[in-house]
C-alpha cells in the first residue's frame, strides 16, 4: 500500500498547490483537547499532521514548545498517547500523520518495536533532529522504517554544507524539512536574509518536496516560500494561539489562521 504521504505529494502536484503541516504537542493543553484541535486543523485545511511527543529536553524547540512540552508532561502525558491520537488522525480524520520526537524516547522504547508501534498506529513518516544522519542509530531506524513503508524525514538548516547535502539527497524520502534559518524553533528574526538562495540551492539538484518551517506565522512568510516548497509547516504559531486564548476560544481562532494561510 503506498504511503499516504506520497498520495498527497501527487495530489499536490497535479493541483499545482502548496500543502500545509501543521505540529501539534500531544496534551497540550489536554490530551481530550488535543484531538479537538486536531480535528480543527484538519477542517480547516492542514493537510499533514506532525504531532510532538512531548519531551524533557527538546533541543530543537523554542520556548513556546518547551513549554508545552513540559505542561504536557505535568499532567501525565505518555508516549503511547501520541501514537493513540496518531490513529485517530489516521484512521476518523484520514490524514497522514508524522511523528517527531529525540532520539533518547526511541532508543529507549527500542528501535524496532518504536518502528513497528509507529506502523501499528499509522504513522506514515517520522523526525528525529537530534539523530545524526550517519550514525549507527539512524542507520538502524531507517532500514526498519524502509521495511514498513514509513518515511524517515531528514531535517537541515541553511548553514548545511553541499557535501553533507548531497549524501542526503540519495537517502531522503518523502520530503526534506528545511528550517527557513539557523536555531530552534519559534517566531525569533523570521526567516534566514539568504532564504532564497538556500531553497534554491537545495530544489537544484534535489528530487523530492521540500517543507519549509520555523517561524512561519503570516501570507508574507509565504511569499517567501511558495517558489520552492511543496509543504509549509507550522508549529509555534499554533502553540502560540492556543497559550494565549482561553480553552473555548482555542479552537475557533485556530481555524481562522489556518483558513487564512490555506486560501
Amino acid at each position: 500500500m503506498k504511503n499516504k504521504i506520497d498520495k498527497l505529494m501527487e495530489s499536490l502536484k497535479y493541483e499545482k498547490s502548496m500543502g500545509l503541516m501543521t505540529h501539534i504537542v500531544t496534551g497540550y493543553p489536554t490530551l481530550k483537547f488535543s484531538k479537538k484541535i486536531a480535528k480543527t486543523l484538519v477542517m480547516s485545511g492542514a493537510d499533514i499532521i506532525e504531532i510532538q511527543i512531548p519531551f524533557s529536553d527538546p533541543m530543537a524547540d523554542g520556548p513556546l514548545i518547551v513549554e508545552a512540552c513540559q505542561k504536557s508532561l505535568e499532567s501525565g502525558t505518555r508516549v503511547m498517547d501520541s501514537f493513540k491520537l496518531a490513529k485517530y488522525i489516521n484512521i476518523r480524520l484520514k490524514t497522514p500523520v508524522v511523528i517527531m520526537t529525540y532520539a533518547n524516547i526511541v532508543i529507549r522504547m527500542g528501535i524496532d518495536k518504536f518502528c513497528r508501534t509507529c506502523k501499528k498506529y499509522g504513522v506514515s513518516g517520522l523526525i528525529v533532529p537530534d539523530l545524526p544522519f550517519d550514525s549507527e542509530e539512524c542507520r538502524k531506524l531507517k532500514f526498519y522504517l524502509k521495511k514498513l513503508n514509513i518515511h524517515f524525514i531528514y531535517v537541515i538548516s541553511p548553514a548545511i554544507e553541499d557535501d553533507r547535502l548531497k549524501e542526503i539527497q540519495k537517502l531522503a524520502s518523502g520530503f526534506l524539512y528545511c528550517t527557513s534559518r539557523q536555531g530552534t524553533t519559534g517566531k525569533g528574526k523570521n526567516f534566514s536574509k539568504n532564504i532564497n538562495l538556500y531553497l534554491s540551492r537545495v530544489k537544484k539538484d534535489f528530487t523530492f518536496p521540500l517543507a519549509v518551517g520555523f517561524g512561519i506565522s503570516s501570507l508574507q512568510d509565504l511569499d517567501l516560500i511558495k517558489k520552492y516548497a511543496q509543504i509549509c509547516i507550522i508549529g509555534s504559531a499554533i502553540i502560540n494561539i492556543v497559550k494565549k486564548n482561553k480553552t473555548p476560544k482555542i479552537l475557533s481562532q485556530i481555524s481562522k489562521f489556518i483558513s487564512k494561510l490555506k486560501k
